[in-house]
């Protein structure tokens, strides 16, 4: 038994060896098996989240990224739902902006120009539950929607007319210019202000220019939070967005005679796999020792033992 791996670190990570006993097994080598395969191959999900006022990067579950800073960013619809806001982490080296942030979260990023219907630009980032629609303008790119679809749920806060998506933030340094009630200019001021691990040490700071233009630093904060009707919200302490649940994504036979099975995975989190005589709710037992997923995808390498009955097995995140 050799997992589990990583594809992105090709070298390859084979902790816990005797992590998978058996799979499927007592079958004939055939194409047909890695279709049926599909089929009993399980993941679950049971990670709970925190709401607190103690809340911090440790209780973040959802992280993109790699690098040695690390950056948080809360979105809030305002809708009247529970809970009010998420979070999202990102970690990056050298230079990042708020815009870098959120286009490597949200799954699909769209841009497109004043009164054009058609995309001009479009990203992909971490989390396929999330989406944003910005305008590009001469000034710079202004976020339009914000969508997280889980399911059948579907979170979505999209309009200009009534409404707009308020920028805060928290850490940084930079200098703005202060203006009076008649927009015209007072003076110059100066925001220098070192980041924090958690969320109740944040005195959000109402964004002077775009996400383009801010620049992230370590342990800095940002917050997208929608004002309906024109209306500034308090920014609530957020729950971590939840981890995407482990998928399994293909299962193919070896040469060597083993099954190799890949899983889609989130970096930094722990996973058990649990094996069962069957598909019933309960019976689920741990197969050897958790791990820690150092990759978006993880490979398992299993042993084909014919002279053993047919075994199912799940992915489990761990709380």
């Amino acid at each position: 038994v050799r997992m589990p791996a990583s594809r992105a670190v090709r070298s390859g990570h084979r902790r816990n060896r005797n992590l998978v006993q058996k799979l499927l097994l007592g079958w004939k080598f055939s194409a047909a098996v890695c279709g049926f395969l599909h089929f009993l191959i399980c993941t679950v999900a049971d990670a709970e989240t925190t709401g607190s006022t103690s809340f911090g990067f440790d209780q973040i579950q959802f992280w993109t990224g790699s690098g040695t800073n690390h950056a948080a960013v809360v979105i809030q619809w305002n809708d009247g739902r529970t809970p009010s806001s998420l979070v999202w982490g990102y970690r990056w080296n050298n230079t990042a902006t708020g815009f870098d942030m959120l286009r490597a979260i949200t799954g699909c990023s769209a841009i497109h120009y004043p009164g054009s219907t058609t995309n001009h630009a479009v990203s992909l980032g971490a989390d396929p539950r999330l989406m944003a629609s910005w305008t590009q303008f001469d000034f710079g790119n202004a976020l339009d929607s914000v969508v997280f679809q889980q399911g059948t749920d579907s979170r979505d806060q999209n309009d200009w007319k009534n409404g707009f998506w308020e920028y805060s933030l928290f850490g940084g340094q930079f200098s703005y210019d202060v203006l009076d009630e008649n927009w015209d200019y007072v003076e110059t001021a100066t925001y220098n202000q070192a980041g924090s691990l958690f969320f109740s040490g944040v005195t959000w700071f109402t964004a002077p220019f775009g996400a383009s233009d801010r620049i992230l630093i370590n342990g800095s904060w940002d917050a997208w939070s929608f004002a309906a009707d024109f209306v500034s919200v308090p920014l609530a302490t957020p729950e971590s967005a939840p981890p995407l649940p482990p998928v399994a994504k293909s299962i193919r036979i070896l040469p060597s005679s083993e099954l190799e099975i890949v899983f889609q995975t989130t970096p930094s989190l722990a996973y058990q796999l649990e094996s069962n005589t069957g598909l019933q709710t309960l019976g689920w037992i741990p197969c050897g020792e958790a791990f820690t997923a150092i990759g978006v995808e993880t490979v398992l390498t299993v042993a084909i033992r014919p002279e053993d009955p047919k075994g199912f097995y799940r992915l489990h995140l761990l709380p």
